[in-house]
């Protein structure tokens, strides 16, 4: 629990918070420094702490003179660990990590004692700095979930320089087989969900936190016949959504005359291509489909594929962008955002799964 800023307070009080800096007893002057961390500041993954008690501005000194009353209106501050190797991931709960306490998963600053079963009172920084993603599933699906914490717990997110937060990217439509019907392109899924109130979320400069992008409509087809005969040409596929994962491309669609090509598929950072329409001798032709989505540009929905005496066959409609941070609804979350860090897509979507 938080220390408090007046009225009584012991060195007992101290050690409850902080731990116990030796055995059953403890001395002020050991909060100076870490127990086997190494002398302020520490480091936990780009997380750099300047006292026992904050990231920069603490009361608590690190070295010279110490006094009970420098601990007033302080609290234990904890990290939970997505920055080391190997702990990224999909589909991650950070509360789920804080409970299990593997090793490694949380590191409490000075290092006096272990983490607290109940984080009330406490400040936890979910430090972010390797890649975690989505499933293409529903809209509302996030990479990286809070969780519910306990009441009056300070609740931060701190992605790194080297951290990605993102939902997953739509698949690319599949193009029309000649004049039948184009599928549209898949939604993305989304980056960060908020399930505590309030939230702080921090992005440092070279962090992203981003929604997962809608895949490209598939092409609409199209047919032709005259004393010649008939002919038929297949719609392109839509290319896949930018996301973690990303989106494949769409199929290209088939048993025409002429079939188109297939959509290429995303990446983590951009839009695959639509694949071209069939091309039936300039009198049945198929349109491409889709450009896939990512954060400068939405998804394309699928062309229109041109026959005889005018005719037309439309392309399917793209799928629709996740959101980059959702949060349930009521909640306060705030946001920062450092230079050359991003968040791609809405910031205020709500409904967390």
């Amino acid at each position: 629990m938080t220390l408090p800023s007046s009225g009584q307070l012991s060195l007992g009080d101290i050690a409850n918070e902080f731990g116990f800096t030796d055995g059953s007893s403890t001395k002020l002057g050991d909060y100076r420094t870490t127990n086997g961390q190494g002398n302020f500041p520490v480091s936990f993954g780009a997380l750099q702490f300047n006292s026992i008690d904050a990231q920069s501005g603490g009361s608590v000194p690190t070295s010279g003179q110490i006094k009970i009353s420098d601990f007033r209106s302080t609290r234990l501050q904890q990290v939970v660990n997505f920055y080391g190797s190997g702990k990224g991931g999909s589909r991650l709960v950070a509360k789920d990590r804080y409970n299990a306490n593997s090793s490694g998963d949380v590191n409490v600053v000075g290092n006096y004692r272990t983490r607290p079963n109940n984080s009330s009172g406490t400040k936890v920084h979910i430090h972010v700095n390797q890649q975690i993603g989505s499933e293409k599933t529903r809209v509302e699906h996030c990479a990286l979930r809070t969780g519910s914490w306990d009441s009056s717990t300070t609740l931060q997110v701190d992605v790194g320089g080297s951290g990605r937060i993102g939902g997953a990217g739509g698949d690319g439509g599949r193009g029309s087989d000649g004049p039948g019907e184009a599928i549209e392109g898949g939604s993305g899924t989304s980056g960060l969900g908020i399930q505590y109130n309030p939230t702080t979320v921090n992005v440092a400069s070279g962090g992203v936190i981003t929604a997962g992008f809608g895949g490209g409509g598939g092409g609409g087809g199209a047919y032709d016949t005259d004393k010649e005969g008939a002919r038929t040409a297949s719609g392109g596929g839509g290319g896949g959504g930018a996301g973690i994962p990303a989106g494949a491309g769409g199929g290209a669609g088939i048993n025409a005359g002429v079939n188109g090509g297939a959509g290429s598929a995303g990446s983590v950072s951009e839009g695959g291509t639509g694949g071209n329409g069939g091309n039936n001798d300039g009198e049945a032709v198929a349109a491409a489909g889709g450009t896939g989505g990512e954060a400068s540009a939405a998804a394309g929905d699928g062309g229109t594929g041109t026959g005889g005496e005018g005719s037309t066959y439309a392309g399917a409609p793209a799928g629709a962008a996740g959101a980059a941070i959702r949060r349930n609804s009521g909640f306060t979350v705030n946001v920062n955002i450092a230079s050359s860090g991003s968040v791609n897509g809405v910031q205020n979507a709500t409904t967390v799964l």
